[in-house]
């Protein structure tokens, strides 16, 4: 690097990965050494930049030295490992989207692939490869809790064919969208935040699903338009235990079992939740843990 001022094109900075939740506290030893920075965090996949930038390289460099001298004192109040300040550089136009690296493309199940537009995925003969901007909010499949739904839904489909499909408590679409691919039809969606649903309608018209009309409601107050045979509630599952009863109520059990998908459930609270769906006559046949997340999914008979 050369000690002349940022060129036309080029800003000089110092970048730091860490754990979405030690930005505050990045944020605090930074302001101790009076630097100001921006960030980005995907808080689904736990990974977050941290940038400083700089007038000239020379001040860069002398940014990353006292940075890194002034992270030794804080160095066991991380969540994750202490971050090492990098020198980089971005281009003008470009900086303000680095943040993109934090979601590449992903296989999220045996067949389900997630790919951002920006990524790029060599695909195998069996992959469904899934075009989804992560954008601001509400989800882009990085979690554990969605990863697991993906799965258990890549299963099923192999399994039932193409049956009906209910998403409750959809975020931006993604279950939908996946069900969609793999075949699963009539598909209905709901989501009690408006935003969500509107987000969710652009994704699946985007991906050419428009069949597929994602309505505003509560798991209070949401009546399907018809029972499912396969039922995605990716909810808290304070919701999900004080609703099980209106869940199970949608599960077309007439001819042959329906299948019962939960997620959205912190690992501790898994067991009370799983044996409050056992009195229903919900039977856990697979369970998932991702990071602090299980989930999983559960077969339902008619009961004569």
């Amino acid at each position: 690097m050369t000690d002349s001022l940022i060129s036309a094109d080029s800003v000089p900075c110092v970048e730091m990965e860490v754990l979405p939740g030690d930005i505050p506290l990045i944020e605090e030893v930074l302001g101790a050494l009076d630097l100001t920075c921006a960030s980005w965090a995907n808080v689904e996949s736990r990974h977050a930049l941290v940038w400083v930038f700089a007038d000239t390289a020379a001040l860069a460099e002398q940014y990353r030295e006292r940075i890194a001298t002034g992270l030794v004192a804080w160095a066991d109040q991380f969540q994750g490992a202490v971050p090492t300040p990098r020198l980089t550089h971005h281009h003008r136009e470009d900086w303000a989207h680095s943040w993109k690296r934090l979601f590449p493309a992903f296989r999220a199940s045996r067949r389900l692939v997630l790919k951002p537009s920006w990524a790029s995925w060599v695909s195998g003969p069996d992959d469904l490869v899934l075009d989804l901007d992560p954008g601001m909010c509400f989800g882009t499949g990085y979690h554990g809790t969605t990863r697991a739904c993906l799965e258990f839904m890549d299963d099923l489909a192999d399994q039932l064919g193409p049956v009906s499909f209910l998403d409750a408590g959809c975020g931006s679409g993604i279950l939908s969208l996946a069900a969609a691919r793999l075949g699963f039809q009539p598909i209905a969606a709901f989501d009690h935040d408006p935003q969500a649903v509107l987000t969710a309608q652009d994704n699946l018209d985007r991906a050419g699903q428009r069949g597929i009309t994602p309505v505003v409601a509560d798991l209070a107050d949401y009546e399907p338009p018809q029972r499912v045979r396969v039922l995605a509630a990716n909810v808290l599952a304070t919701a999900l235990e004080t609703h099980r009863r209106r869940l199970c109520a949608w599960l077309d059990v007439s001819h042959a079992p329906a299948y019962l998908i939960l997620s959205g459930i912190e690992t501790g609270q898994y067991p009370r939740l799983r044996d409050a769906f056992a009195e229903l006559g919900c039977a856990e046949r697979a369970r998932r843990t991702l990071e602090e997340w299980t989930s999983g999914y559960f077969e339902v008979r008619h009961r004569g």
